[in-house]
């Protein structure tokens, strides 16, 4: 069985991809599944919140469990993505809010897209647009400050929904500044149990529990 490619993507920006790709790592990690993590993102948003903004290495291992290729890796992402080395189980990468040929590559390749969405007709129609353009499945999770209401309603009626969902926390924000997860930062935290819940539920998606 090859190792399974998620790619998370939104062409709307600030929808959590980065904190998301990073907090699925580490539940990957405690779930025992060691994932790569490719920071597909130009900006290097992911790089940076890691710590690793002046790096030159292609492969970093990083303290919670994983490893990262950053933005400024120079190896073939093609060959990467042909030759995912056995140790992993599984490639979560995180994709810029634009198209580019490189997200067309992995798209190609994934089989499973996350769509980070928030309460916002801006994230649900950034989450339509990644959807025309992947045949790939794909499944949305949701990051609401409030359930129930008309837009969150619409939101699951057009998009497929994973189990689980974010809540918006403040110790998120507060992990970011330490360049780690709330997982690691906050691990007894609601919010913390909120992403290893929908970890679990791509790792089952994905069959590889």
């Amino acid at each position: 069985m090859s190792t399974p490619i998620v790619v998370l993507a939104s062409f709307a920006g600030g929808v959590g991809k980065s904190t998301l790709t990073h907090a699925l790592a580490v539940a990957s990690a405690e779930f025992g599944k060691k994932a790569l993590v490719i920071d597909l993102d130009q900006s290097g948003a992911l790089t940076f919140k890691l710590g690793h903004e002046r790096t030159r290495e292609n492969l970093i291992s990083c303290s919670e469990r994983f490893d990262l290729r950053p933005h400024t890796a120079t190896d073939s992402l093609a060959t990467l993505i042909s030759e995912i080395p056995e140790k992993y189980d599984l490639v979560l990468i995180d994709s810029a809010p634009l198209f580019t040929a490189e997200l067309e590559q992995v798209l190609k390749a994934a089989q499973l897209v996350i769509l980070p969405v928030r309460e916002s007709l801006h994230s649900l129609r950034g989450a339509l647009a990644v959807m025309k353009i992947t045949a790939a499945p794909c499944k949305a999770l949701p990051f609401f400050a409030t359930d129930g209401s008309g837009l969150a309603k619409l939101i699951a009626a057009e998009l497929n929904l994973i189990d689980g969902a974010i809540s918006i926390a403040p110790e998120v924000l507060a992990a970011e500044a330490k360049t780690i997860s709330v997982l690691t930062d906050n691990k007894n935290s609601d919010i913390a149990q909120q992403y290893r819940d929908a970890a679990y539920s791509i790792l089952e998606e994905l069959k590889i529990f």
